[in-house]
C-alpha cells in the first residue's frame, strides 16, 4: 500500500540534520573500508583491492569519490610511498581507460588493464629490465584478484535504493564476505595489546550469523572467511579448520540463544589449543574471540530480527496475511455488488410495481374512417390533410402542452363528422403501442441491466483468480513498463486509483539527469506510459529532493484535468408561482467527470414538478450506483411508464462532460436541442426519443461530440419559446443574442441575463423555463500566468 506520509516527507531542519548523520556515516564508513583495503596484502607481494573499490565508488557513489581516494592514499602510505605512487598511477590510467571517445571499455577490463600496466613499467624500471619471474607471477596475480574484486563489487555495491529496497541474495551476501575477507587482512596490524581487531570483527561476524542463520549460515561463513584468509597468508590448512568448527559450533548452540551461540564460538578454539600446537592461538587470539563474543550479546534483537527476515523471510507469514487481504477484498466486493442488486430490486419491482393491466383486444386502426361515407373526401385522391392531422396528434399526445392537443383536436372536430369515434380508436390505438412498447423496451432495459450485472460478475471473478490476486498490482505494472523504458525506478505508490482523481508518486535514484529542474523529461517518458496504462492523461504535480534515508528524487503525478466548466442558470416558473414543472442538476461525478440533468414535468402543477424532481433523483442515484448511463436512461424509462397515473410524464436532457479528454455525451428523452456555439459556428445536438414513461419511441441513444476550449453550451427546456410564435425565428434570435455576448469579457452570469433580457423584449416566456449556459476553458496552471507589470516591477526594484 502506498504510504502518504512518506510521500509527503518535506525538507525540514530535522531532516537535514538526518541527512547530515547519514553523510557523515556513510564517509566514515567508506574511508575505513578503503583504508584496510589498500592495506590488505595477498601472498606477503600482492595489493590488489585499492583501484576496484575507487572504480565502484566513482560510478556508482560519486560525492564519497573523494573520501575513498584520500583514504586509499592513506592506507598505501603506510605500505611506503611507492605503494602511494602506484596507486595513483593505476588511477590515473584507468580515468583514462574510461574517459577514452572511441572505445567504452567495460569496467572490469579497465582495472585490469590499468593494474597491469602499471606493475610491469614500475617493475621493470625498478629492475632496469625484465622482472624475475616470481615478480612476474606476482604482477599476474594482482591483476587477475583486481579483476575477480572488481566483479564482486559490482554485486555487492549496488546503486543505493537497492540497499534498501531490493532482496539480498546469496551471491552479494557471498560478494560481501569476500571482501569483508580482504578488509581482515588488511587489519594484521591492528592490534592493541591482548586486542585483535580483525579477530574480533570476524568472531562477532561468525556468531551473528550463526544466530540468525544457524548452523548452515554459520558453517558457510566460516568456511569462506577461513579459506580467504587463510590463502592470503600462505595458511590455508590450519585458519580454515578452525574458522569452520567455530561457525559449526556457533551454529549448533543457537538454540539455546545469544549465550548458547556464543559459547558455542569458544569451544572449538579450546579444541584446537589443545589439539594443534602450531596454530597462532595465543593470548590475543583468546582475548579477541572473548570480546567479539561478548559483544555479540550486546546487539539488539530488532537488527537480528531485521537481518534474518532480509535473508530468510517467512513466507507464511506473508501468505496468511495476503490471505487475510484477500478475504476482506473479496467480502468488500460482494457487499457492494449486494447492494447494487438490492438498489436494482427496489427500482424496478418495490417502487412502481402496479397490478398488471388486463390486456384488452386489438382494433384495428381507423374502423370508423373506412365506413364513412366521407372517407374518399378524407383519405382519397382529394386528401385533405387528415393524415397529418393523425400523425401530429400521435406526437403531441405524448410530448405536447394541453394546448398543443385541444388544438389539434378542435382541427380534427372540423374536418370529421365521427370525431367523438375518432378519438376513441385514437386513444385504443396510441394504448396498444404504448403497450407494445413497453413490452419491448421491458426486455432491452432487463438486457441491459443483465449486462451491467455481468460487469460486475466479471470484475469480481478476475479479481477472484489466482493470477490477479498475485499481487501483480497496477504499481508492479507501471513499474515494469518504467524498466522496459529504462527508467530506474526504484519504488512506486499508487495514493489514489479512482478514476479522475488518481495520485502516483515516483521515487527515482539521482542521475545525469536533474528531474528536479527539468521536469520535461519526466513529462515525456514517464506520462505517455502512464496514458497507455489508464486511458487518462496525467500531469506532474511537484518534485520533491529528499536526502533521508538515502538522496532520491520524488515525483508526484496526478490525473489531469484538460478543461473546466463555468456556468450559470436562468430559471423561472409560469407566471412566478411556486411550483415550476422544471428541474435541474449540475454536478461532478469525479474531477474528470461533470453532469448535466435537466428534466422538464408535463405541465406547471405540483404534481409535474413532483415528477421531475423525481427523476433527477433516480437519475443521480443510478449513477452514484455506477450504472451506465445508457442503462439507467432506459430504467428510468421502463419504471417510470409502471405508475398508476396516467398523462404524467417528464423529459429528460442528459448530458456528461469529460473535461479530461474534452468529450460532450448526451442522452435526450424528449428534450430540447442542445446547443453548442464555437465562434459564429452552431452545433445542434438533437433526438427524436420520446419523454421517459412513454413507450411508444423506446431507443435512447448517446451523442458524442468533441468540445474545444471556448465552447459555450446552451441547454434549455421548451418552456423558452412561446407557441403563439414561429419556433424557427425564436431559435434563430435567441442563437443570435448567444452569439453577440458569448464572446465578451463579462461573467457568465452578466452573459445569461443579457441573453435572456434581449430575448424576452420581443418574444415572451409564457411557460415554465429554464437555460444553462455553460462554458468550456483551459484549465491553466499557476506557472503559466505571465504579466509583464508585475515582472517590470519587480525587476526594477
Amino acid at each position: 500500500m502506498a504510504n502518504v506520509e512518506w510521500y509527503e516527507t518535506a525538507n525540514s531542519a530535522d531532516q537535514k540534520f538526518e541527512a547530515k548523520k547519514m553523510k557523515l556515516l556513510m564517509s566514515s564508513l567508506f574511508f575505513v573500508t578503503a583504508f584496510f583495503l589498500a592495506q590488505s596484502v595477498v601472498f606477503e607481494a600482492a595489493v590488489p583491492f585499492s583501484v576496484p573499490f575507487w572504480a565502484i565508488v566513482r560510478n556508482k557513489y560519486k560525492k564519497y569519490a573523494t573520501v575513498v581516494f584520500i583514504g586509499s592514499l592513506i592506507g598505501c602510505f603506510f605500505l611506503g610511498f611507492g605503494q602511494v605512487v602506484i596507486l595513483a598511477l593505476q588511477i590515473l590510467l584507468y580515468e583514462c581507460f574510461i574517459r577514452f571517445r572511441y572505445w567504452h571499455m567495460p569496467q572490469s577490463i579497465a582495472v585490469f588493464l590499468a593494474v597491469l600496466l602499471v606493475q610491469i613499467i614500475w617493475q621493470g624500471l625498478a629492475y632496469q629490465g625484465l622482472p624475475p619471474v616470481l615478480v612476474q607471477f606476482y604482477i599476474g596475480c594482482e591483476a587477475a584478484l583486481a579483476l575477480i574484486m572488481t566483479l564482486f563489487m559490482q554485486v555487492l555495491f549496488v546503486k543505493t535504493y537497492e540497499w534498501f529496497t531490493d532482496h539480498w541474495t546469496y551471491e552479494r551476501i557471498g560478494s560481501g564476505l569476500v571482501i569483508f575477507a580482504a578488509m581482515l587482512t588488511g587489519m594484521n596490524a591492528v592490534i592493541i595489546g591482548y586486542f585483535s581487531l580483525p579477530l574480533f570483527l570476524l568472531q562477532i561476524i561468525i556468531c551473528f550469523s550463526a544466530f540468525v542463520g544457524s548452523v548452515p549460515l554459520a558453517t558457510v561463513v566460516g568456511v569462506v572467511l577461513g579459506t580467504l584468509i587463510g590463502v592470503a597468508k600462505l595458511s590455508f590448512t590450519g585458519m580454515l579448520s578452525v574458522a569452520t568448527l567455530t561457525g559449526l559450533g556457533a551454529g549448533m548452540g543457537a538454540r539455546a540463544g545469544k549465550i548458547g551461540v556464543a559459547i558455542g564460538g569458544i569451544v572449538p578454539s579450546v579444541f584446537f589449543l589443545f589439539y594443534d600446537a602450531t596454530l597462532p592461538l595465543d593470548s590475543v587470539y583468546f582475548t579477541s574471540i572473548v570480546c567479539g563474543s561478548i559483544m555479540f550479546l550486546f546487539i539488539p534483537k530488532s537488527l537480528s530480527n531485521t537481518v534474518k527476515e532480509k535473508l530468510f523471510p517467512q513466507r507464511e507469514e506473508i501468505l496468511l496475511a495476503r490471505q487475510h487481504w484477500l478475504t476482506e477484498h473479496v467480502t468488500l466486493k460482494l457487499e457492494h455488488f449486494q447492494h447494487f442488486v438490492q438498489f436494482m430490486k427496489e427500482l424496478v419491482f418495490d417502487r412502481f410495481m402496479t397490478a398488471p393491466v388486463a390486456s384488452k383486444e386489438e382494433i384495428a386502426p381507423m374502423n370508423t374512417c373506412l365506413s364513412c361515407f366521407r372517407y374518399d373526401r378524407c383519405w382519397g385522391a382529394s386528401n385533405n390533410g387528415m393524415d397529418r392531422l393523425m400523425t401530429e396528434w400521435f406526437h403531441i399526445k405524448g410530448v405536447g402542452k394541453e394546448s398543443a392537443i385541444h388544438r389539434v383536436e378542435e382541427q380534427i372536430r372540423n374536418k370529421c363528422v365521427k370525431s367523438a369515434k375518432i378519438f376513441e380508436e385514437l386513444d385504443a390505438e396510441l394504448y396498444r403501442e404504448r403497450i407494445n412498447g413497453q413490452y419491448f423496451h421491458g426486455k432491452k432495459m432487463i438486457a441491459l441491466q443483465l449486462r451491467d450485472m455481468s460487469n460486475h460478475l466479471s470484475q469480481l471473478i478476475a479479481e477472484m483468480k489466482e493470477e490477479t490476486i498475485s499481487f501483480v498490482s497496477v504499481e508492479k505494472e507501471i513499474i515494469q513498463r518504467l524498466k522496459d523504458a529504462n527508467i530506474e525506478c526504484f519504488q512506486l505508490d499508487v495514493l489514489n486509483n479512482k478514476a479522475g482523481a488518481r495520485k502516483i508518486v515516483c521515487a527515482m535514484a539521482p542521475a545525469l539527469v536533474d528531474w528536479e529542474k527539468d521536469t520535461t523529461i519526466a513529462e515525456r517518458l514517464i506520462l505517455p506510459i502512464l496514458y497507455e496504462i489508464f486511458d487518462e492523461p496525467f500531469e506532474i504535480e511537484k518534485v520533491i529532493s529528499c536526502d533521508v534515508p538515502f538522496r532520491h528524487i520524488q515525483i508526484g503525478f496526478r490525473s489531469a484535468i484538460s478543461f473546466e466548466v463555468e456556468y450559470d442558470i436562468y430559471s423561472r416558473s409560469k407566471d412566478d408561482t411556486l411550483y415550476s414543472g422544471d428541474s435541474h442538476a449540475l454536478f461532478q461525478l469525479h474531477p474528470g467527470l461533470f453532469t448535466i440533468l435537466l428534466s422538464d414535468g408535463m405541465g406547471q402543477s405540483k404534481e409535474a414538478q413532483h415528477e421531475s424532481r423525481k427523476l433527477i433523483h433516480l437519475m443521480r442515484e443510478c449513477l452514484n450506483y455506477n450504472m451506465n448511463p445508457e442503462t439507467a436512461m432506459h430504467t428510468l424509462h421502463y419504471v417510470m411508464s409502471l405508475k398508476q397515473q396516467d398523462d404524467m410524464y417528464a423529459t429528460l436532457d442528459f448530458a456528461l462532460v469529460d473535461l479530461q479528454h474534452g468529450d460532450l455525451w448526451s442522452w435526450k428523452a424528449g428534450g430540447m436541442s442542445t446547443y453548442i456555439l464555437r465562434g459564429k459556428e452552431v452545433i445542434k445536438v438533437e433526438s427524436n426519443a420520446a419523454p421517459v414513461g412513454f413507450l411508444s419511441i423506446s431507443a435512447v441513444e448517446a451523442e458524442k461530440r468533441k468540445l474545444k476550449a471556448g465552447d459555450v453550451i446552451m441547454m434549455h427546456s421548451d418552456g423558452l419559446f412561446s407557441s403563439s410564435a414561429n419556433w424557427d425565428e425564436q431559435e434563430e434570435a435567441f442563437l443570435s443574442y448567444t452569439k453577440q455576448v458569448a464572446g465578451t469579457n463579462i461573467s457568465i452570469q452578466e452573459k445569461l441575463t443579457t441573453i435572456m433580457q434581449s430575448f424576452q423584449q420581443y418574444y415572451e416566456v409564457e411557460d415554465d423555463c429554464t437555460v444553462l449556459m455553460l462554458e468550456i476553458t483551459h484549465v491553466v496552471p499557476t506557472w503559466a500566468v505571465f504579466r509583464p507589470m508585475e515582472y517590470s516591477m519587480s525587476k526594477s526594484s
